[in-house]
């Protein structure tokens, strides 16, 4: 497990905690309980292998980056 000590010493700009995301071009995103919006709960951040990564809420562990996709989320007002 990954601390936060660790995490900001290597974070990146890639993604940032509370970007909103999609998974693509990977196993998971052929799944449909994996088919949704997912909420960044960190910083991306290089793991241990060299790899980008980011932990996602909901997710067990970290996730690649090169598998996920920015989206924008707007926000309904509601009057």
């Amino acid at each position: 497990m990954q601390t936060i000590e660790t995490i900001q010493k290597t974070k990146t700009e890639t993604l940032k905690k509370n970007d909103r995301v999609v998974m693509h071009s990977c196993y998971e995103a052929t799944l449909d309980e994996f088919k949704k919006i997912w909420k960044c709960s960190t910083n991306s951040y290089i793991d241990k292998s060299g790899e980008e990564v980011v932990f996602l809420d909901g997710f067990s562990g970290c996730f690649l980056v090169k598998y996920l996709q920015p989206v924008s989320v707007r926000k309904k007002i509601i009057k």
